[in-house]
This record gives C-alpha cells, sequence and structure tokens, in this order.
C-alpha cells in the first residue's frame, strides 16, 4: 500500500492514464530504455505529463514497469540529452516548461484543423454511448506494427485487393470469433466490410430483394432501420420485452430478421435460450436468415454469456454482423459479416461487381495486431477499466442525481439506461443536457413508434471518474 500511494502523490500532474498508456515490448529488438524513452516524449508531447511536471524517482518508474533503475536512468538521460526534461540538483527531473525549436517543430508537422480553415470533426462529448477509451489504446505497438508492414512490403499487399478482404485478416477474426464468442466459422465465411452500414448494404443486395419484410427489435438500432428502408425492404418493429425479440410475435412471412441476442441495444438485456432456439427454429422452418449483431459482446464484466447464435446455428441460418469501432478506434473503420457457406457464393459476386470498400492499407496490420495477441489484451484491459466507470457513473447518480435520475447495474455494454424521476420527457431532457454540453440522447429516439419507454442512455466507456462525476453533477442541474 506505502509503494502506490507514494507513487500516486509523486505523479500527481502524471496522471494515472498516462502511467497505464506506457507499453514496454520486451520481445522487441529496440532497447527497453529507448521503448521509455519514446513512450514519455509521445506523453509530454501530448501534454498528457505537463510542463515543468516533477517525474517520479526512477527507483519508483523502475518497480511500476518491471524495468531496472538503470533503463529507466538511460531514458531520462536521453529525454534530458534532447530537451524534453531537465534535471535540477537536489530536487529531480522535470519536464521542460519550454520545449525547445526543434521539438516543437516535429509536433507540428501536422497541423490543428483550426489553423487550415477546415471544420473540426464534432468532439465526443459525455455522455456519448458506444464512444470507446482512446487514450489508452496501444498507439506505440499499433504504430510499430504499422512501419513493420508497409516499411517493406510484401508483393501481396502491392496487388489489387480482393473484394472479401485480406485472408489473413480473415483468419485471425475466425480464430478470435472461435476462441471468444464460441463461433464455429472458418477464414472463408468471414468477409471484411468498412462497418455495420456496408454489412448490411452487402446483405440487402445479396440474400434479400426489394419489398421483402425484415424483423427489426422495437426500441433498436436506428442504423439498420434507415439501412434497410432505403434499399426498399419493409422493416416490421417488434416490441421487445425482458427476454429480447419473441419471434412468434412478428408476420409469418418475414424474410429476416435483425437481432441483438448477446446485449439488446439500447435496453441491454440478454436474450435466453429458449428464444434463441425458437428464433433458430423459425429461421430453418422458413428458410428465413437470422442477422445477429454482435455489436458489444466483448464487453461482458460478470458472469459468463450465452455463446452467439451462430455458435449454435446447425442449418446455416446465422449470419453475424461485426466491426471493431467500439473495441479498438471508431475511424478505424473496419468490420465484417459471418455468412454460412451457402451465402458466400452470392455475397462474392456482389462484393466483386461493387468493388474493394476496405482500403488494404490498415487490413494487414490490424491482423497482425490481433496474431500477437495485443487485441485480446486491450479487450482484457478494457473491460476491467470500464468495470469502474460504470461503477462511478452509477456512484455519481447517487450522490449527485439521485432525485432526478436513476438506473442499476449492468453486467456488460458501454452504456446505462437512466430513468427520469423527476416526470420530464426524455427528449426535453435530452435537450437540457445538450445545452450545458452533454451528448445524452434520448431513449425515445430509439423507437419507430410510440415509445413505451422513456430515459437517457449515458455512456460511460469513454470518459474517466472526474469527467463522469463533473458530468453527471452538471446534467442533475440541468435537469432540476
Amino acid at each position: 500500500m506505502k509503494r502506490a500511494t507514494s507513487f500516486r502523490e509523486g505523479q500527481s500532474t502524471f496522471g494515472e492514464a498516462a502511467l497505464a498508456g506506457i507499453s514496454l515490448d520486451r520481445t522487441d529488438r529496440e532497447p527497453l530504455h529507448r521503448q521509455l524513452a519514446s513512450e514519455l516524449k509521445r506523453l509530454i508531447l501530448a501534454q498528457a505529463i505537463a510542463p515543468g511536471a516533477r517525474l517520479p524517482s526512477s527507483r519508483l518508474y523502475a518497480e511500476e514497469l518491471g524495468v531496472s533503475r538503470a533503463t529507466v536512468v538511460a531514458a531520462v538521460d536521453e529525454l534530458i540529452a534532447e530537451g524534453y526534461a531537465e534535471g535540477r540538483h537536489g530536487s529531480g527531473v522535470f519536464v521542460a516548461p519550454d520545449l525547445p525549436d526543434h521539438v516543437l517543430r516535429a509536433a507540428e508537422q501536422v497541423a490543428p484543423l483550426a489553423e487550415t480553415g477546415l471544420p473540426r470533426p464534432d468532439e465526443v462529448r459525455p455522455f456519448q454511448p458506444a464512444a470507446p477509451e482512446l487514450a489508452l489504446f496501444p498507439h506505440e505497438q499499433w504504430a510499430k506494427l504499422m512501419l513493420k508492414t508497409w516499411r517493406n512490403p510484401i508483393r501481396e499487399l502491392l496487388a489489387s485487393p480482393d473484394p472479401l478482404g485480406w485472408a489473413p485478416l480473415r483468419l485471425a477474426i475466425a480464430d478470435h470469433l472461435r476462441a471468444f464468442r464460441g463461433m464455429r466459422c472458418a477464414p472463408e465465411q468471414v468477409v471484411i466490410t468498412s462497418g455495420a452500414g456496408e454489412g448490411l448494404e452487402l446483405l440487402a443486395q445479396s440474400i434479400l430483394r426489394r419489398g421483402d419484410k425484415v424483423l427489426i427489435e422495437e426500441p433498436g438500432y436506428v442504423l439498420i432501420r434507415r439501412t434497410f428502408s432505403e434499399l426498399g425492404l419493409k422493416t416490421v418493429s417488434i416490441p421487445v420485452d425482458e427476454g429480447g425479440l419473441d419471434i412468434a410475435k412478428g408476420p409469418k412471412d418475414a424474410r429476416a430478421a435483425v437481432v441483438t441476442p448477446a446485449r439488446h441495444y439500447p435496453l441491454g438485456m440478454t436474450m435466453p435460450l429458449a428464444r434463441r432456439l425458437a428464433l433458430l427454429d423459425w429461421a430453418r422452418a422458413r428458410r428465413s436468415w437470422i442477422i445477429e449483431d454482435d455489436y458489444d459482446s466483448e464487453y461482458r464484466y460478470h458472469g459468463k454469456p450465452l455463446p452467439a447464435l451462430m455458435g449454435v446455428d446447425d442449418a446455416g441460418v446465422v449470419i453475424s454482423l461485426g466491426s471493431f469501432s467500439k473495441t479498438m478506434l471508431p475511424g478505424l473503420r473496419i468490420g465484417y459479416l459471418v455468412v454460412p457457406h451457402d451465402l458466400l457464393a452470392s455475397l462474392s459476386v456482389v462484393m466483386r461487381e461493387r468493388g474493394a470498400r476496405v482500403s488494404l492499407f490498415l487490413q494487414p496490420v490490424l491482423a497482425e495486431f490481433m496474431r500477437h495477441g495485443h487485441y485480446a489484451v486491450h479487450i482484457r484491459r478494457m473491460r476491467r477499466l470500464y468495470t469502474r466507470r460504470q461503477l462511478a457513473l452509477r456512484e455519481a447518480i447517487a450522490r449527485h442525481a439521485d432525485d432526478v435520475l436513476a438506473t442499476a447495474p449492468e453486467p456488460a455494454g458501454m452504456h446505462l439506461i437512466c430513468n427520469l424521476r423527476n416526470g420530464m420527457n426524455d427528449r426535453d431532457a435530452s435537450k437540457r443536457a445538450a445545452q450545458v454540453g452533454l451528448l445524452a440522447p434520448a431513449l425515445s429516439d430509439y423507437f419507430a413508434g410510440e415509445p413505451f419507454r422513456q430515459g437517457l442512455v449515458l455512456g460511460y466507456a469513454g470518459f474517466d471518474e472526474l469527467v463522469i462525476d463533473a458530468s453527471i453533477k452538471k446534467l442533475a442541474e440541468a435537469l432540476r
């Protein structure tokens, strides 16, 4: 306890998140002291370590990172030599209050958007749902793999890309899904897409026809309803209950059903086994399709999830839809479909006519990232972090907003549904949140018809505990 406490006291301006962002690879040829120096430079330039801040002692660094003090001293000496830090006799080592010109020029090679005259992208605001933690992504490992891949690319990377995706990435995804989701899928069943939108378009053009009925959950993911409607399909919304979608309540002539059985979006319930088996029986009997949206099944914090529908599908009627936007970076724009063998031929025809929509630049990097185990490590790390952040959100509501908001713990996901205790309409509440700089979508907006439940959808994954606490206090004041 003493060591942990003294470290936090010694690095108050350094930040716990910044320390967690340091990653050293002992299998890399680059010496550990050089890796540590690079990591510290990155954090200094990003101002995760404030200018003028005192760095913790070499002993504390060594203990926390599991390296020798000599390694830390060598890294710090490099920082001092290059002007990132300065030693003060008897006081320690401090980040340079004014970085030298050559360092600033290197950091400013990419001009901020404000200086280009171009509009900035929308900023992520508390409590934006599905926003992952970005600062703790293993950027250093990703950058090394990208450099390794493209410094001297293999011949296949310079050829025309396969519209179905880079083969090693399809293999890596199949391996991951077998291990994490219990799916029995071969690499050739995996098709790389640019995300959920393209995946839905491909299915609409390859296995469905204009006018076909598609069952969707009510409430549900707005993109599904909008995409299918724009492509001429008839979406039929089925209100969910505590067990999710009940296929017995749908029309008998539907051609497909889109479901989120692992964790309903946005309400969060898990579809029980009996409902899953009934859904599979329906699809087999009517020669229809089940489109399983596995949007955030990676983030389960308590208990063991039921296997994916595709893991218990013996008739080849389930199609799985997945993406890396919520588990890695939204800008990655890489997703996938896992389709039964019988659909591969028709899907391949459509994709080859359309051409590749996903750049080949990042696919081999992601394949190596997964093959080396970095993706699995990142998921486990985020699970632990998001568990703490969900607790922080619930505690902040109890502390600051107990009179206006009510919520309950969830065993999975990246958001909580919060009921309004003051009788306010959720759309009005969402507007009040926006007026104070918060993004708290109204649950009513996830319904196609008249909503049977109201509330606010509060994402917590991408925001640290201090931001969550301050934002809940601000939201409570707005709702009063």
